[in-house]
């Protein structure tokens, strides 16, 4: 923007909505907060929880066979599954739990995604103010709800700017890690192996470039040989990008001369990383790949969401629904998402062993990439197609028809049923 002197469509309204929050927003943060908390006091119904029911926990004394399961994230801290991690015999140059590559594609030795001496200072603070605005949805009277309430409305706007930065930061970091622990739930047979790059593109601050996007789908096709040559039966993806993203990219670093142009450039960059994506999870075919459907609320497919919009046998697609099995407000569609699974107030590991419920098709997708590792701990002889029909004869239709909805006990039955 400082460069071009121009705004794209999702920049001015990000600025509009930054000035609501400065003039209209910050000064009356108190008030809506106490008001929040008494209708929620007031008017909170509780949900039936359909998964608890769902659920099939495997135990350790169950004839199980090791299934390496992929977080192909942001990173994961390796630390807090001590007795479900992969320790490769023959380490890459990241280490023995896996790849993990830095901002330019290089090979880093970082499983976690790194933060900056000051990001780890602020982040115990973060921590506790995410649990207060938590408590505070759920009409919890904990004492981090009552300092949230103390600080609304006493930040400066230099303070709101720096919280803001921050999000995205933060929220890689912690993003791998959460998924991890959803995948590896429930199943001693799992190992985690990670494979670590940064999806968070639109905030880099160089150019992307048709070079830099074969670097990155080298990165890939490599992360692919991993899974392959060490036999990882399961890899999730809860991530997803499409050409608005690159656009936006451009836009930020100063590419393209007028948005016809930046348009054109972001296609072709585009193209590459969507072959890039393609072609890895083609490359492993015994590898059975769980992605996102996205949180756009919008058709994958209509899209060109990447890999939500792929059609490849030895993928699966994953939508959200709420606890009560109800379809999330924010969850993308489209004929590629054939399954949903649990994806509002997940809880799971923040890095550090901090326990969080966050929310989003990235928290349904290791959902079901947890469902494919217990199967293939049961049967290992089990591929991909096989492992999805049993994921989708398992599941159960909404009441309106449109969602199925995973059903790990029923799967597993149909299993040993076979």
């Amino acid at each position: 923007m400082q460069k071009t002197g121009v705004l794209d469509n999702g920049q001015a309204w990000r600025l509009i909505g930054m000035r609501n929050i400065l003039l209209i927003g910050l000064p009356t943060t108190g008030a809506n907060l106490e008001s929040l908390r008494q209708y929620i006091a007031a008017h909170k119904a509780q949900q039936t929880d359909i998964w608890q029911a769902r659920d099939a926990t495997l135990a350790p004394d169950q004839k199980l066979t090791p299934v390496l399961v992929g977080i192909w994230d942001s990173g994961v801290d390796v630390s807090l599954f001590p007795d479900q991690l992969f320790n490769d015999p023959h380490p890459t140059a990241s280490g023995n739990h896996g790849l993990a590559f830095d901002d330019n594609g290089n090979p880093s030795t970082s499983w976690v995604f790194p933060l900056t001496a000051d990001q780890q200072r602020l982040y115990p603070d973060l921590l506790a103010e995410d649990k207060g605005m938590q408590d505070l949805r759920e009409g919890i009277d904990s004492p981090e709800a009552k300092e949230v309430q103390k600080r609304a409305g006493t930040r400066t706007s230099d303070q709101v700017r720096e919280r803001a930065s921050l999000e995205p930061v933060f929220d890689e970091y912690e993003h791998g890690t959460h998924v991890a622990g959803i995948a590896a739930r429930g199943n001693p047979a799992v190992r985690l192996v990670v494979a670590r790059f940064n999806d968070s593109i639109s905030h880099f601050p160089f150019q992307p470039t048709p070079e830099y996007a074969r670097r990155i789908a080298a990165d890939f096709q490599q992360m692919s040989d991993y899974f392959r040559t060490r036999n990882v039966r399961v890899v999730n993806m809860s991530w997803e990008d499409d050409p608005r993203e690159f656009e936006a990219w451009l836009s930020n670093t100063g590419g393209g001369a007028d948005p016809a142009e930046r348009k054109r450039r972001a296609a072709e960059i585009f193209a590459i990383w969507r072959d890039g994506v393609q072609s890895a999870i083609r490359s492993a075919p015994n590898t059975l790949f769980v992605c996102v459907a996205g949180n756009s609320n919008h058709n994958a497919g209509f899209s060109e969401d990447v890999p939500a919009s792929l059609h490849l046998p030895n993928l699966i697609t994953v939508g959200a629904v709420n606890a009560a099995g109800k379809e999330t407000d924010f969850t993308s569609y489209g004929d590629t998402v054939v399954v949903y699974a649990n994806g509002y107030d997940v809880e799971s590991y923040l890095p550090g062993g901090a326990r969080m419920k966050l929310s989003g098709t990235s928290m349904a997708s290791p959902n079901v990439a947890n469902l494919a590792a217990k199967l293939i701990a049961l049967d290992p002889s089990l591929t991909p197609v096989q492992v999805i029909e049993l994921i989708k004869k398992g599941a159960t239709t909404s009441e309106d028809g449109r969602l199925h909805l995973i059903n790990a006990k029923a799967s597993v039955a149909l299993l040993k049923g076979q």
